[in-house]
């Protein structure tokens, strides 16, 4: 290796622009193995483990445990036992990359309008967002990570300790944990840079019913009717391939196999995991393979493999009692379908009143890569599909 090595934060992909920094497996000091795990970091709602590439002495921490950086961001340095401290201190004060300049720590430095009061440059943008937030002027603040930085917990003391034990205003402050804001972020873009379409309608839902009860008679695996749809749109999706589709960039890219992502829902939010060629996959192996991943995403072991790569989403809150709703469409993919409750409703049959087991569904399409005529096509595929399965 070369003398002095950058622990940057990397980008695990494509839609990855910052990274928090759970815990770091090394203390300052520790001798570094190349393989080593050095730190676990949560991105886009997974936790990954970076590995180092070198062997050598971790000289430096700089990002504490909980701080949020954005790709590229210096936070560390590996290096030999030999170089100095005044060595590494100008290569950490000198360190740039691409699109993120990620100094030293400000109170190192000599120059003017950055000596150890100067809170910007004792914070990174997470901590200022949340110190907006709460109220927190930053120069109050004592840092207490390393060499003056001040984190999200030295703000949210701040704001306890300016609250007072005595001022109880009835109100709990909860800052948004990393998947939260990871959440927050992309649904905002999405909802802002995506114009969205709708297009609803409603199915009759008896059949699949029945063809569920046959298929789980007798069956230690039980398919739910949630199953069953996530199979119907998978044969849609193939029958009509422009709504299977991704926006990358100013290319679309049109998948041949239906690649569902299913939103499960955890406590620290929607995980959208990947059923990967559902289309080419029975009832059984789909409800096999969802409950496998909810499982994971319950305990928090998702890999990036298993939420990246969905060519179309579906969205059901069914379960919770609501009827119809509108979703916001997860980049890249140009679609999302939400359903709603089956429930039973009177219906016109041959002139004459019936009941019947409905569900409403809406597509959100995007309309940069979506008319809203195939739109319209894959809701009327998919009513085709639901009555082919019926029988």
């Amino acid at each position: 290796m070369s003398e002095i090595y950058p622990i940057a934060v990397p980008k695990w992909g494509i839609e990855m622009i910052e990274g928090t920094l759970n815990t770091w497996n090394k203390r300052e000091g520790d001798s570094v193995s190349k393989g080593d795990e050095v730190f676990d970091m949560e991105s886009d709602k997974i936790v990954n483990v970076w590995e180092s590439p070198v062997n050598g002495v971790l000289r430096r921490i700089i990002a504490p445990e909980g701080d949020a950086r954005p790709v590229g961001a210096l936070l560390g340095v590996i290096a030999a036992a030999e170089v100095s401290d005044a060595e590494i201190d100008a290569f950490i004060a000198n360190y740039a990359t691409g699109e993120t300049q990620e100094a030293a720590p400000k109170s190192v430095a000599t120059s003017a309008g950055t000596g150890p009061n100067d809170a910007m440059s004792r914070t990174n943008p997470v901590v200022r967002q949340l110190a907006e937030q709460l109220g927190v002027d930053l120069n109050e603040v004592v840092g207490t990570g390393r060499r003056g930085r001040i984190t999200q917990d030295d703000v949210q003391a701040a704001a306890a300790e300016s609250t007072g034990p005595d001022d109880d205003t009835g109100v709990q402050v909860i800052p948004l944990s990393a998947t939260r804001r990871t959440i927050a972020r992309r649904l905002t873009e999405a909802k802002q840079s995506i114009p969205h379409f709708y297009l609803t309608a409603e199915y009759e839902l008896d059949g699949l019913v029945e063809h569920r009860k046959r298929l789980n008679a007798g069956s230690d695996n039980r398919v739910s009717l949630n199953d069953l749809i996530i199979a119907c749109v998978a044969q849609a999706l193939v029958r009509e391939p422009r709504v299977n589709v991704n926006l990358v960039g100013d290319e679309i890219h049109q998948f041949e196999h239906a690649n569902i992502s299913v939103a499960v829902a955890t406590e620290d939010g929607l995980y959208p995991v990947t059923i990967r060629n559902a289309n080419s996959l029975s009832v059984a192996d789909i409800a096999q393979a969802t409950g496998a991943l909810a499982e994971k995403a319950q305990k928090g072991k998702l890999t990036q493999e298993d939420i990246s790569g969905g060519s179309f989403t579906v969205s059901n809150l069914g379960m919770f009692g609501v009827t119809n709703f509108t979703a916001i469409i997860n980049p890249p993919m140009g679609a999302i379908l939400a359903l709603g409750k089956a429930e039973q409703k009177v219906v016109a049959r041959e002139g004459s009143p019936a009941v019947a087991t409905m569900i409403s569904a809406t597509l959100s399409c995007d309309h940069r890569v979506i008319d809203g005529a195939v739109g319209a096509r894959f809701l009327q595929v998919l009513a085709d599909v639901i009555s082919e399965f019926s029988h």
